[in-house]
């Protein structure tokens, strides 16, 4: 025994509990999301954003994978091109994200077109994978003497990504599966996923991807075919991570892979790859009913939104490991936020409302929804963001993302100080492109006799509520205006007793045990909290409260307002109104004093939107722009101005001197070129 190290003890443990890992009792009834295709969206804000994604982001993605060379890798192993391997070597995962984008939009809109261009690039994916499962066109060119020299599978899992392009395969196959009821590309994921399991797990191969992601595609691969394996190796990935189970080495913080899960106490390291990690461990510890995961996911949320979260919503500071820095260091011109963490971030943040339906997910999630992530293509849709920082001087070329030292020999490879049309690592537009449309799923979600209003997107779903099917339509222009309507048909009254329901509602609680509730979101910055925690404070006071009624009866928001929702449980009719009253003042923002990249500085926030101040609205400058004591914005609408859009205007200092100054929404800046932006302002004298 003396001879046994004590790691070699603790990873021989780990290998005995993961094999024999069953699903526990769950925690409680998690909370559904309701389908996308239950949904119509009428939103004044994200129904152009979704029609533009499908009608000019995803061809042209679809365009540029063809343009770059990455539809003609897969061509050359599967036998129908001659020539070389061209690329970098994760060009694989963004036709597969691709085509998860153009599945999303096939079920916006039927589009028999595209899906025949589906169907014919998954026939060159099954073509080109081996009989054995395996597709990764890198390193299969490898072995054939027609790509980079002496690339082996399964020999660096560290910088290869098998494991992560699988991921990204899975999620495109469920996809294409779920959307058009085929199953071309799912059976090519399976295969590949069979590969998997084959050689990773208990008393196989121990051992974990250099960038996690195959961790939440394993579950959703479960939710899709039912086969819990899939759900378990997911399990066996989270909780390899950090630990030197079977012999391996630990890789470090980069990857997250520097202490098992329940011993990390920091987001350190890259921050799409920490964020998907945390997804795919929220997905695992709800399944398994082990609440340890969500303790520690828990622990290191508050970490990021408390001390490493941008006003826009974004994560990671570092353009070196495109990750966190050290806590407080958050400076605006270098900042990355990259959008893949951005949409990583959110995918963290729902899981986590899954396992614990607390408002100040989604309040998060909503600063980062219409800040950084909106941000994240233009006007246009067809140039986009790798990087989005919070202040450019128009000359920092900081639209490049992650590129290797012989980059210039690739197309796209030039730094940029705004929007791209592609990138060398073009991660970042297929990621947007895949998730925009899952974002009005997140509006509403149900558990039992319970519905969660979290996000305020006007249009009409059906839920499911205490086993019948409710509609429910909102109303509203959110966020340029606080009045959000929600009406409700549902077909028979619900609640036993209409008197005793009501007296609940009001405050006696005890009378009812199984009344339906509807819990609606009231947003942290409504009640003077910009975000969870002391990271961010209004520095000016909020003149009005909420206002919440109920078939025009005023039901006081202190009395039923339960981990930032309002909790109302009644006899509920068809015809039934809910009526929420936002006050949207503009709010000056500040900083935690430790931010020291914001000391002394203000920004602007109105609803849940982050204004900055754009060059090409003051004369090319607005880095010497200050803040005037006691100046007052208002709001004003410009139809004529990038597309149409409600703006900011008041006056500002100069060297001293009071001049007419415009904010215009965070996530419209740079489509008017390259110029100076600034969202912290200077306080001035």
């Amino acid at each position: 025994m003396s001879q046994w190290h004590l790691s070699e003890l603790i990873a021989l443990i780990l290998a005995w509990s993961l094999q024999e890992a069953l699903p526990g009792e769950p925690l409680q009834e998690a909370v559904r999301f309701v389908e996308f295709q239950r949904l119509r969206v009428s939103d004044a804000f994200w129904k152009p954003l979704l029609d533009r994604n499908r009608a000019v982001t995803i061809p042209h993605i679809l365009r540029m994978c063809r343009e770059a060379g990455i539809v003609a890798n897969f061509e050359r192993v599967a036998g129908l091109r001659d020539g070389d391997y061209r690329g970098l070597p994760n060009w694989d995962e963004f036709l597969y994200k691709a085509i998860e984008a153009a599945c999303y939009g096939l079920q916006q809109r039927p589009d028999p077109a595209l899906e025949k261009e589906l169907d014919d690039l998954i026939a060159v994916l099954a073509k080109a994978q081996d009989a054995d499962g395996y597709l990764r066109t890198v390193i299969q060119m490898s072995e054939r003497g027609r790509g980079p020299a002496n690339l082996k599978r399964w020999s660096n899992l560290s910088d290869n990504l098998e494991l992560y392009c699988a991921g990204h395969l899975i999620e495109a196959g469920v996809a294409h599966f779920q959307v058009t009821g085929k199953r071309s590309l799912l059976d090519v994921a399976l295969k590949n996923a069979e590969l998997i399991t084959r050689l990773f797990g208990p008393g196989k191969r121990v051992d974990v991807c250099g960038h996690e992601e195959i961790e939440p595609a394993l579950v959703r691969l479960y939710e899709a075919t039912g086969d819990a394996r899939w759900w378990k190796l997911a399990k066996f990935f989270v909780d390899t991570r950090g630990t030197e189970a079977g012999g391996r080495r630990k890789r470090g913080e980069f990857s997250q892979d520097h202490a098992p899960l329940f011993e990390q106490t920091e987001a350190v390291g890259q921050a799409p790859r920490a964020t998907y990690f945390y997804a795919g461990a929220a997905d695992v510890g709800r399944l398994s009913g082990d609440s340890r995961y969500h303790t520690a996911l828990r622990r290191l949320w508050e970490n990021v939104v408390t001390r490493k979260l941008y006003l826009n919503g974004g994560i990671g500071s570092h353009h070196e490991n495109e990750g966190f820095g050290p806590a407080y260091e958050l400076p605006s011109r270098t900042a990355y936020t990259e959008i893949c963490a951005a949409v990583s971030f959110a995918m963290w943040a729902t899981r986590m409302f899954r396992v614990e339906p607390d408002a100040r997910y989604f309040d998060v999630i909503e600063r980062t929804l219409y800040n950084n992530l909106a941000a994240g293509v233009s006007l246009s849709g067809d140039r986009y963001f790798y990087a989005c920082p919070l202040e450019s001087d128009g000359k920092f070329t900081f639209n490049l993302g992650w590129a290797p030292a012989n980059v210039a020999r690739l197309p796209h490879a030039e730094a940029s100080a705004t929007r791209k049309e592609w990138f060398p690592c073009a991660c970042c537009p297929p990621t947007l492109a895949r998730y925009l449309p899952q974002v009005p799923g997140f509006t509403y979600a149900a558990r039992g006799n319970e519905l969660f209003v979290n996000l305020f997107i006007a249009g009409e779903a059906k839920v499911e509520v205490g086993g019948a099917t409710w509609k429910v339509k909102q109303e509203g222009n959110y966020p340029w205006d606080g009045r959000v309507k929600l009406v409700l048909s549902i077909p028979a009254p619900v609640g036993a007793d209409v008197r005793r329901l009501n007296s609940a509602a009001a405050g006696d609680q005890g009378l009812v045990t199984s009344a339906p509730t509807i819990w609606l979101r009231i947003p942290g910055w409504a009640q003077d909290e910009p975000v969870p925690g002391d990271l961010y404070r209004f520095a000016n006071a909020a003149a009005d409260a909420p206002r919440l009624t109920v078939n025009g009866q005023r039901v006081e928001l202190r009395s039923v307002l339960t981990n930032g929702f309002a909790r109302l449980t009644r006899a509920w009719r068809s015809g039934d109104v809910i009526q929420l009253d936002l006050p949207m003042p503009v709010r000056r923002v500040v900083a935690h004093p430790n931010v020291r990249d914001c000391v002394s500085k203000v920004a602007f926030q109105r609803g849940p939107i982050v204004y900055c101040f754009e060059g090409a609205d003051h004369g090319g400058c607005v880095l010497d722009l200050a803040l005037l004591p006691g100046a007052n914005f208002n709001r004003v609408r410009h139809d004529d101005l990038l597309g149409g859009t409600w703006v900011l205007e008041g006056f500002l200092s100069r060297n001293g001197r009071a001049v007419p100054a415009r904010a215009i929404s965070y996530h419209l800046w740079s489509n008017r070129g390259a110029g100076e932006m600034v969202v912290w302002l200077k306080s001035g004298n």
